[in-house]
């Protein structure tokens, strides 16, 4: 849990500061963007080389390790003198983030493999409350005028506690011994990759984790550039966006059984669907917070119930399966970063949100075929 608070809070810091750092640097939005999806390049490089990672040093040391090096970017963040400076920060982060992207999700599977995905929901949800409590705390500062750069460095100094705490676990997520770094590892990822259905569900957590990083990562500047609001009140926007992913997630681990997975998500791509409709054509502040908590609330269960699924359809490995997914959902959310920058610059941030029904209209049609097929046999 803590380990998922760091994560968020240093991952959405940026967000909610991408105003002043753009007026502060004199960064554009595909700028802004573009450093989300460096990020996103290599937390994906990253999460390919996890499995070696906690093949050798165990998950959770190895999550220890990696919220240490994303303390480390924080700091680097908050010291950058300009737009090159802070791609260094950004590696650290990029580097950091995907080990903790990797790992914490396989360790909960390992933890409790019957009912995986009650556990993944609950434990998820500690995302959203690091994305919660890192928008209202961070948009009340910016607010009485404090630094994003003070920001930056107060959350490095949360994740490096997160890293000593993970330091300090006893048996928990051991190493599997050297055998694992090369040839089993290696063996694991070729056979998922040799498995049709798993290229299905790469792409819907590409469309999955697309959906969600759109509103996390522009929610904040759009209320700021397009509504007047200021960064209280942006703040408070994506805050009730993650505290819908909260209620949803907590909601979904305490009733939806392992068996109606899949119910979950093709109703929340319908939910999502919609509400990605009406946000572009919404004008005042009020109604657009209760469409960030409805969106919240209808994409909450993408990310763990998705992984959690598909491990149930594919005879694999599943730490394999989690870290290869996660590249997929991963590409997603620093893909559309990116890519909403571009259309912000071109013709606004407003119209770059119609990427989010657009994306989620292919989700359910995919979903759809998938349940036409049997779960995966051995042969694949």
């Amino acid at each position: 849990m803590v380990g998922f608070l760091a994560y968020a809070s240093c991952v959405t810091a940026i967000p909610i500061c991408l105003v002043a750092i753009t007026r502060d640097l004199g960064l554009s939005f595909s700028q802004a963007g573009g450093l989300e999806m460096t990020k996103g390049i290599l937390v994906l490089g990253t999460l390919l080389f996890s499995g070696f990672v906690a093949a050798r040093f165990g998950k959770a040391r190895s999550i220890g390790l990696a919220c240490l090096v994303m303390g480390a970017g924080m700091f680097l963040y908050s010291f950058a003198p300009s737009y090159g400076a802070l791609f260094l920060a950004v590696a650290l982060l990029g580097f950091g983030g995907g080990v903790i992207e990797a790992l914490i999700n396989p360790l909960v599977q390992e933890l409790h493999p019957e009912d995986s995905g009650r556990y993944l929901n609950l434990i998820n949800a500690f995302w959203s409350i690091g994305v919660l409590l890192t928008m209202l705390g961070t948009g009340e500062a910016l607010t009485q005028l404090v630094s994003w750069r003070s920001v930056m460095m107060a959350l490095g100094c949360f994740s490096l506690l997160s890293g000593a705490l993970f330091l300090a676990l006893k048996g928990a997520g051991g190493a599997v011994g050297r055998e694992s770094e090369l040839a089993t590892v290696l063996a694991h990822k070729r056979r998922i990759l040799g498995l049709r259905r798993f290229w299905l569900f790469t792409a819907l957590m590409f469309l999955g984790g697309a959906a969600e990083g759109a509103f996390t990562y522009w929610s904040a500047s759009l209320l700021q550039l397009e509504h007047g609001a200021g960064p209280r009140a942006a703040g408070v926007g994506v805050a009730l966006f993650a505290a819908g992913m909260i209620v949803a997630r907590l909601l979904w681990g305490w009733l939806v059984p392992q068996s109606r997975l899949w119910h979950l998500l093709l109703g929340s791509a319908v939910a999502g669907l919609a509400v990605g409709i009406v946000f572009p054509l919404t004008d005042a502040l009020a109604p657009l917070y209760v469409n960030l908590f409805v969106a919240g609330l209808a994409m909450a269960c993408f990310w763990p119930t998705l992984q959690s699924y598909a491990v149930d359809r594919m005879a694999c490995d599943a730490t394999s399966a989690f870290i290869l997914l996660s590249c997929g959902g991963i590409v997603g959310f620093a893909s559309v970063s990116w890519t909403m920058g571009l259309i912000g610059d071109w013709v606004g941030l407003r119209a770059s949100f119609w990427i989010v029904p657009a994306y989620l209209s292919v989700m359910v049609g995919l979903l759809l075929w998938e349940r036409r097929w049997a779960p995966v046999a051995a042969d694949g």
